[in-house]
């Protein structure tokens, strides 16, 4: 356990080095709200010099309409700065305020209000931010997961937030029979080398994005995980880090932030049930 709890603190480390970096170079706001975020929502300590900066950052991108890019961008920057800024309180109120202008008549949230509804993004919502939650969302989600869910290609990141939404918004496992059917499905998409990729044995193999998220998905409702399903997984991030702490990923932050934010959490359920 201790060589994993020095490997935490190296990807701790090489997270904080990323956002460092990133303000110099001024990428997206989404880019680095969501590192921090990973860092913030799993109890790591930032120094507070590092998260004014930050925050500064982000609240100078909000847009003249109160909102930041699209939905996703949006949420990570209310979620991150609601968390660790309170002096923000009336830019976090405009924002959360966007986000729901944002919403779609059905329920759900996309990328913009000119997007359709999308699993993903409504879930990962209602997970960060369940005070928009609200009955017409999670039908909407139990809906639209249930017509996935009996496609013949059903994806593992889209169940994983099913789950997130769902649990956040305070939905039992028995008044919802899909959220069992998911933890089956699951268990059962878990690639023989332990990892998770959009679906078991997909060409492009287990990566730390799908990881990541099926791990926190999985955390939702922990009386029913298997022990040995969240201990393989855990083994694979740690297997496939790269020497410099990170993971490799389109964009390393996004796969290395949500494979940080599960491996974290993970470990953190492995340690209360040895206990």
């Amino acid at each position: 356990m201790k060589k994993l709890t020095d490997r935490i603190a190296i990807h701790t480390i090489r997270l904080i080095q990323f956002l460092d970096a990133a303000l110099r170079n001024e990428i997206e706001a989404k880019r680095i709200a969501l590192c921090l975020l990973s860092l913030i929502m799993t109890g790591s300590s930032i120094k507070t010099a590092t998260v004014k900066r930050i925050s500064k950052y982000i609240i100078d991108k909000q847009n003249e309409d109160d909102g930041w890019i699209d939905v996703e961008e949006t949420l990570f920057a209310v979620k991150a700065l609601s968390i660790v800024n309170s002096g923000f309180g009336t830019k976090i109120e405009k924002g959360t305020e966007w986000l729901l202008s944002q919403r779609n008549s059905d329920g759900g949230w996309g990328k913009t209000n000119r997007d359709i509804s999308r699993i993903p993004i409504t879930g990962l919502l209602l997970h960060l931010l369940p005070e928009l939650s609200d009955q017409k969302a999670v039908n909407w989600l139990k809906k639209e997961w249930r017509k996935d869910f009996e496609d013949s290609t059903r994806l593992t990141y889209k169940g994983a937030f099913f789950l997130l939404g769902l649990s956040a918004s305070g939905v039992s496992i028995d008044d919802c029979s899909l959220i069992k059917e998911t933890y089956s499905f699951l268990h059962d998409e878990q690639n023989d080398d332990g990892g998770f990729g959009p679906w078991k044995d997909h060409p492009i193999g287990s990566d730390p994005w799908s990881t990541g998220i099926v791990l926190l998905g999985l955390l939702s409702y922990p009386e029913l995980i298997k022990r040995d399903v969240i201990e393989r997984a855990v083994n694979w991030l740690t297997e496939n880090e790269l020497p410099n702490g990170l993971w490799a990923y389109h964009y390393i932050e996004e796969g290395s932030a949500y494979a940080y934010w599960g491996l974290v959490q993970a470990l953190k359920y492995l340690a209360i049930e040895a206990a």
